[in-house]
């Protein structure tokens, strides 16, 4: 069941960054005591103001200028339950890079290709199933061997090795592309006996997992017309993860147009929801899965700088929860009865807690 596993803990990702638009109409719903204290943690001083009344809409758009220099520290944090029916596994993950970025190109019409660089990483966890309890952490600033470097070679792989990005003006990221020393550093000494069309496909694969799937959340999807305080909009996509089909949801308000120190800045509220859009039983290659439960959902608050034409900061927070009666082929139940590993049909349980939070960095050069 490894890969319905992993294939499973891919919901604690869920995004607010890819869809298409349906409707802008303005919405005037209360906000909700969870939506309010998501605000109240994310929100700085540095970022309120006085509401400013535009003479027109404006729009939310991705404009710099060659030159510009700015920065972001990423953190991602995962609480994990995992049941196969009364047997418990917890995880407890966190996750953080620091990025400097620096415009390399800017089109007139909005986008910018951007030079990337990672100064840090560090990761803490912590798990706990039956056999016992263990942890692990890596910090790239410490003085680490190059065998601890190598076991945490997928989260070290882009500290010291810049690389370059496209950004849309809407935030959608459309290209990574000078991994050469990324990859390098994740494959340490393999390297050299690596084939090239290996090195490819591992490249295409870390771009998107690696690289992509972390910096979107700091480049998150903006609405396609103007907008204006209370302007809402809706985006809507499917998706899938295997042989999952799912639908996302993300419903987003501008609940308020200010005037900060930092410049003029939208303060964004987003809801989002994931459906199962999928057979009901679907055969996982190591038994036949029936989905009984599927809940996700997330909300978050965005900053988004008006004058400077980028993120300011972010933070989404996601709940996922899972329930699947697993059957097992009926040639494995009969290979390992009796023995300690006899396999039986079971539940299937998954309990995901994850925050996304995006920071201001202000490392050597930046502003």
């Amino acid at each position: 069941m490894k890969q319905l596993f992993l294939l499973l803990m891919s919901f604690l990702s869920l995004s607010a960054c890819q869809g298409n638009g349906e409707g802008k109409a303005a919405v005037s719903t209360p906000v909700d005591s969870v939506q309010q204290a998501i605000e109240q943690e994310t929100i700085t001083d540095e970022d309120r103001g006085p509401s400013v009344t535009l003479d027109a809409p404006v729009m939310l758009q991705y404009r710099m200028q060659p030159g510009d220099r700015f920065g972001y520290c990423i953190t991602n944090v995962e609480d994990v339950l995992l049941m196969q029916d009364s047997i418990e596994n917890r995880n407890h993950q966190e996750m953080s890079w620091w990025y400097r970025f620096e415009v390399l190109e800017a089109a007139p019409g909005g986008g910018v290709r951007l030079r990337a660089t990672c100064d840090r990483v560090l990761f803490e966890g912590r798990y706990k199933d039956p056999d016992g309890s263990r942890t692990m952490r890596y910090d790239s600033d410490e003085e680490n061997s190059y065998d601890i470097v190598k076991q945490y070679a997928q989260y070290n792989a882009p500290v010291g090795a810049p690389f370059e990005l496209t950004v849309e003006k809407d935030g959608r990221i459309s290209d990574v592309g000078g991994l050469i020393e990324v990859i390098k550093n994740y494959l340490k000494d393999d390297y050299r006996t690596t084939k090239s069309n290996q090195i490819e496909a591992i490249t295409r694969d870390y771009a998107e997992t690696g690289i992509k799937a972390v910096l979107q959340l700091a480049f998150q999807k903006v609405a396609d017309d103007p907008v204006a305080k209370d302007s809402s909009w809706t985006l809507v996509g499917p998706d899938r993860l295997g042989y999952l089909a799912m639908r996302n949801v993300a419903q987003y308000k501008v609940r308020d147009l200010v005037s900060s120190p930092l410049g003029t800045v939208a303060h964004i509220d987003v809801k989002l929801k994931k459906s199962y859009a999928g057979k009901k039983t679907v055969d996982t290659g190591q038994g036949m899965a029936t989905m009984s439960e599927f809940d996700a959902q997330g909300q978050g608050s965005t900053v988004f700088n008006i004058d400077r034409g980028r993120l300011q900061r972010r933070r989404l927070r996601n709940t996922v929860d899972v329930k699947m009666w697993v059957e097992i082929p009926a040639e494995l139940k009969e290979l390992t009865r009796g023995t300690p590993q006899e396999m039986h049909d079971f539940w299937w349980t998954l309990e995901g807690r994850t925050e996304n939070v995006v920071e201001p960095y202000n490392g050597s050069g930046l502003k």
